[in-house]
């Protein structure tokens, strides 16, 4: 089951994207897409994190489609909100 959140910004989608593609990419995970939309992928132990991101306004709205059964999404919420904050 997806997990969906958002998470509000200030300043440029552009700034916040490259944030969040600094912390995706020092965890060994990649990110692809552009200042509106697109996915990224993180390695979890011996499994993927999943997801989609979409830019409405000053929100990034994150979808988590894949992820370990023993990770919550409210997890991943968490620590990617910590990460962009």
């Amino acid at each position: 089951m997806a997990h969906h959140f958002d998470i509000p910004f200030e300043g440029t989608a552009e700034t916040i994207l490259a944030k969040a593609k600094k912390a995706i990419e020092s965890g060994n995970g990649t990110m692809n897409g552009d200042n509106a939309a697109g996915s990224f992928s993180l390695p979890a132990g011996i499994s993927k994190v999943k997801g989609n991101y979409l830019v409405e306004g000053n929100k990034l709205k994150l979808t988590i489609t894949d992820k370990p059964i023993y990770v919550s999404g409210d997890m991943i919420e968490n620590i990617l909100k910590k990460h962009l904050a």
